[in-house]
C-alpha cells in the first residue's frame, strides 16, 4: 500500500506553492497580450482610426547592404503623409552611395549625418536627438536599419492609436532567422514580457526596433538628458521617463510586427548587454516582479528534478509530480505558441521546456560580464543613483 510521509507531503507541497505560482505568471500576465488580441479581433476593445502625419528616424552606422535591402519596406508604405529620417553615423561603407540612391527614388526620404568629430557618449542619441530635431511632423516612428515591417500597413497600424491621450505607442518586434533558436525565444519572451505589463496598466520600458512617440515628449524631457551617463538607453529609459498607464496604446496586429535581422550570434550577444546594462535603471516593481518570477521557475524546476528521485519508491508521488510538470508545460505551450501564432510568429514546441530552464543561467552570464565590463558604458561622470 503506497502512502506519503511527512518528507512527500512537505516536497509536493513546495512543488504547488511554485506550480501555483508560475500558473498565476501565465495565465493572468503572460498571457495577456493573447486575451487583448482575442478581444479586439472581436470587437470588445475598439481601436482609434487616426492617421497623423508620421516621422520615422532611424540611426546607424555602416549598414549599407540593410539599407539596400529593407529601408524600401519602410519607403512604400501604406499611408498618406508621412517622412523616414536616415542619419548616418560616419559610415565607411556604401551607406552614402545607397543614401544618395533611395534620396532621387523616394521624394519623402531624407537623410543627415553625425559630424566626424562630434564628441558624445552615445552617438545613437546623438543621431537620434538629430533625427527629432530634423522631422517635420508631431508624431515620432522608431525602428532600426537592421529590421523592417512585415507589412505595408506598419505605420497605419502604429499610428491608429494617436489621440491628445495616447501619444507613446508601443509594438512588438521579433529576431529573424539569422539567429538561433534560443535567441529568437528569449528576444521573444522579454516583448511579452513588456507589452504584458504595459496592458496591465504598469507599462516600464519600450523596444526602439518598434515603438513610437509624441515629439513633445522628447523636448519635455530635454531629449535623453536623464540617461547621458549611459552609452545605452535610447528606448528603455527614455520610454520609462515618460510613459504612464494612461498614455501609452500597444498595437498587436501581425501586420505591425517589425522583423529583426541581426548578423549573427555576435550581434544577438551585443544586443544583450546592451539590455542587461540598462536594467538595472527600470522600474524597481517591474524589475522585482520578473525576478521572482524567475526564482520561482529555478524553484520548481529544482523541487522536480528532486521530486523525481524521490519519487521511485511512491509511483502516485511520481504521477502527481510528472502531472504537475506537464500542466505548467502545456500551459507555457499554450500562452506562447498562441500569441505567436496571432502575431505570426515563429512557435516553440520541444526546444521549449530546454530554453525554459536555460535561460536563468544564460541571463546570469550576462549579469556578471555586466559586472565586470558595464563600467565601460559610462561615463566620467556617472555616480551611483
Amino acid at each position: 500500500m503506497f502512502f506519503f510521509d511527512i518528507i512527500d507531503i512537505i516536497l509536493l507541497s513546495a512543488l504547488s506553492f511554485f506550480f501555483l505560482i508560475q500558473l498565476i505568471y501565465y495565465w493572468v500576465f503572460l498571457g495577456k497580450p493573447y486575451y487583448y488580441q482575442k478581444s479586439v479581433e472581436k470587437g470588445v476593445i475598439h481601436l482609434e482610426s487616426s492617421q497623423p502625419p508620421v516621422s520615422i528616424i532611424v540611426c546607424a552606422k555602416n549598414q549599407s547592404q540593410n539599407l539596400e535591402d529593407y529601408f524600401p519596406s519602410i519607403l512604400e508604405q501604406n499611408y498618406p503623409v508621412y517622412e523616414v529620417i536616415f542619419v548616418d553615423d560616419d559610415s565607411s561603407d556604401d551607406t552614402d552611395g545607397v543614401l544618395k540612391r533611395l534620396s532621387c527614388k523616394y521624394q519623402h526620404f531624407y537623410h543627415t549625418y553625425i559630424p566626424a568629430g562630434s564628441k558624445n557618449l552615445s552617438r545613437k542619441k546623438l543621431g537620434l536627438t538629430l533625427g527629432v530635431k530634423a522631422a517635420k511632423y508631431d508624431t515620432l516612428l522608431f525602428t532600426e536599419a537592421d529590421s523592417h515591417p512585415v507589412s505595408a500597413d506598419w505605420i497605419s497600424r502604429m499610428a491608429r492609436h494617436f489621440t491628445s491621450k495616447r501619444t507613446i505607442v508601443l509594438g512588438f518586434s521579433s529576431l529573424g532567422k539569422s539567429v538561433t533558436a534560443y535567441a529568437a525565444y528569449d528576444y521573444f519572451l522579454s516583448n511579452l514580457q513588456m507589452i504584458s505589463l504595459a496592458l496591465k496598466g504598469l507599462p516600464y520600458i519600450g523596444n526602439g526596433r518598434n515603438m513610437a512617440y509624441s515629439k513633445e515628449h522628447f523636448i519635455q524631457q530635454r531629449g535623453f538628458l536623464n540617461s547621458n551617463f549611459l552609452d545605452a538607453g535610447e528606448d528603455d529609459l527614455f520610454i520609462k521617463d515618460i510613459v504612464t498607464k494612461d498614455n501609452v496604446a500597444i498595437e498587436l496586429s501581425p501586420e505591425s510586427v517589425i522583423d529583426v535581422n541581426l548578423d549573427g550570434k555576435v550581434a544577438w550577444r551585443e544586443l544583450k548587454r546592451r539590455r542587461m546594462l540598462t536594467a538595472k535603471f527600470h522600474k524597481k516593481f517591474p524589475r522585482f516582479f520578473w525576478r521572482f518570477e524567475v526564482m520561482s521557475r529555478i524553484c520548481f524546476f529544482l523541487l522536480f528534478f528532486f521530486c523525481i528521485i524521490w519519487s521511485l519508491h511512491n509511483y502516485i508521488f511520481l504521477g502527481i509530480v510528472s502531472f504537475l510538470f506537464l500542466f505548467r508545460l502545456f500551459t507555457q505551450l499554450f500562452v506562447i505558441n498562441k500569441t505567436a501564432s496571432r502575431l505570426a510568429l515563429r512557435k516553440f514546441y520541444f526546444t521549449l521546456p530546454l530554453f525554459d530552464f536555460i535561460q536563468p543561467f544564460v541571463n546570469g552570464y550576462f549579469y556578471l560580464c555586466r559586472i565586470f565590463t558595464g563600467r565601460n558604458s559610462y561615463n566620467w561622470k556617472y555616480e551611483k543613483r
